[in-house]
Order: structure tokens, then C-alpha cells, then sequence
């Protein structure tokens, strides 16, 4: 897309943040007066203005023009393939999700959909669940947060289930067995969680060790153990942690890393949320 900047001397971004998975990128951006030049995308796009005044035109599959006047909290989806232009006059603050189209046909199949997706043009409205699992996806990405793709991987799939029982021609998803996973099913993923602990895991990884889709593997796993994998990966995790302190040739930060932690700081942190002790004093009290 083309963008022409009311003062094209001036930096136009006050604040920028992009984040990216397969699939999804969700894109915050603070700017001054504007305008995007009409372009048609290969993915579908949602916006939401948080602060200030979009207007958009859009040009239906009828051939109607449609402009619509977006203020805080407005959704705006546009399907792939739908010719869009805006334009602000002032600063604005716009939370922007992009979806692969082949990613949301391939997770509506894997939930009972049907692969060929249609999403409904919304030229105004408001959807919190949608803004709020936006800013997470930005804020656990910035932060590098400790439960890593895990934790990001269930936000995406939240967000692409909701889009499609809400702002889709599909279908409801089809019954699916309520159940837990199976014995055999379930030694295997605490097999794999268990030999993978230094990873950053992401839930496709782990489901597949099911052979299930992630969304249906998210649920079972929960049915059967009563936490969401990302709980019971950080379980597993700091239990791998307890073991390796007690070895006090080992240094800490060494630790940290053979139990999945992107560095000390963040494994000082939440294994003294969850024990109430540092790694070094759990050490000093075994050791003594």
C-alpha cells in the first residue's frame, strides 16, 4: 500500500509496533495526517481506529462506494481482494491485524469449517475482544514474554475462532468430542514437552505430537489435566529448574537456558513468583 503524508517533511510515526506469526501480523502505528492511496490486498484487514478519525472508501463487489467515518473503537474488516482507501486529517493511533488467507482457510478446516471463507465486510461497529487480544499479542511480543509462542499461538487461534463464528459466512463448527486425550495420546505430549524444554515451543509443535488440530489439542489437554499447555509447560519447566539447582557446579544462567527461559532475568522472576524464593536462595536452602 501507498501512503502520502500530509507534511512530508515531518517523521510521520510517532510510535510503532509490529509483531508477526505465521500467518497473522498485527501492526500498531501513531501518526500524523494522512492519507492511503486505494489498493486491493492479498489478506484480509481489520482496524481499529484507538484514538482519533479514519475515513475509509471502500468499493463494494457491487460497484457502490461506501465511506464511513471511523472514530475511537471502531472495527473496520476488509476481505482480501476488497479495494480500500482512508484518510486522516489529524494524528491517529490505529490498531491494524492482517490475516493470511490461507492460514484462516486451513484453521476453519481444521475446526469443522469449510476451507472456502468468506469474511463480511464491517465498515463500522466494535468488537473489545478483538482490540484487547491485538494489544496482548503486541505487548507479549515486546516484552519477550516468558511463556513465549505458547502463550501467542492461543491468542491467535482465540482471535481467528472468534473471527470466524462472528464476522464470517461459515458455518458453526461442527461437534466435536468433548472428551480428554487419550492415555497413549497424552504420554506422548508429556514426552515431547519433556525432552523440549529448552524450546520455545509453539502449540502446533505440541499438538502434533497429538495429531490433532492445536485448537482441539488446546481443549483436550485441558480436559485431561486440568492445565492449559502453556500452564503446564512452565509447571514442567521450573520442576526441570528445582533439579538443576540442586547441582551447584551448575551456574544459574546456564539453568535458565536448559529450561527454556529466554534469559536469568525472566527465570529469576517467575521462579520466585511461583516458589517465592530466588534460584539462588531455592539453591543455598538444598545445598546447605
Amino acid at each position: 500500500m501507498q501512503i502520502e503524508w500530509r507534511s512530508p517533511d515531518t517523521e510521520p510515526y510517532l510510535s510503532r509496533q509490529i509483531a508477526e506469526w505465521p500467518g497473522l501480523r498485527v501492526h500498531r502505528a501513531h501518526v500524523l495526517a494522512g492519507r492511503m492511496l486505494e489498493h486491493v490486498s492479498d489478506v484480509h484487514e481489520i482496524n481499529i481506529a484507538l484514538s482519533g478519525s479514519l475515513t475509509t472508501q471502500k468499493i463494494c463487489p457491487t460497484g457502490r462506494c461506501v465511506t464511513t467515518n471511523n472514530t475511537s473503537g471502531n472495527l473496520c474488516i476488509t476481505p482480501a481482494g476488497q479495494p480500500v482507501s482512508a484518510r486522516w486529517d489529524g494524528p491517529l493511533d490505529n490498531l491494524g491485524i492482517f490475516l493470511n488467507a490461507g492460514f484462516v482457510s486451513t484453521t476453519a478446516a481444521e475446526n469443522g469449517f469449510s476451507p472456502d471463507v468468506e469474511f463480511i465486510e464491517i465498515f463500522k461497529g466494535e468488537d473489545p475482544l478483538i482490540q484487547n487480544i491485538g494489544l496482548t499479542l503486541l505487548e507479549t511480543s515486546a516484552k519477550g514474554d516468558p511463556h513465549g509462542r505458547l502463550f501467542a499461538d492461543s491468542l491467535a487461534q482465540t482471535l481467528t475462532l472468534h473471527l470466524l463464528t462472528n464476522y464470517t459466512n461459515a458455518s458453526k463448527a461442527t461437534a466435536v468430542s468433548a472428551g480428554g486425550l487419550s492415555g497413549f495420546r497424552l504420554n506422548r505430549v508429556i514426552e515431547f514437552i519433556n525432552e523440549n524444554l529448552d524450546r520455545d515451543l509453539a502449540l502446533a509443535d505440541i499438538a502434533k505430537a497429538a495429531d490433532l488440530s492445536p485448537f482441539h489439542f488446546a481443549r483436550a489437554f485441558r480436559r485431561s489435566t486440568g492445565k492449559t499447555p502453556q500452564q503446564y509447560l512452565m509447571q514442567q519447566r521450573l520442576e526441570r529448574a528445582k533439579l538443576l539447582l540442586a547441582r551447584p557446579d551448575l551456574p544459574i544462567v546456564e539453568v535458565s537456558l536448559r529450561t527454556g527461559f529466554k534469559n536469568q532475568s525472566h527465570f529469576t522472576s517467575l521462579f520466585r513468583k511461583y516458589t517465592s524464593l530466588t534460584p539462588k536462595l531455592w539453591r543455598d536452602l538444598k545445598t546447605a
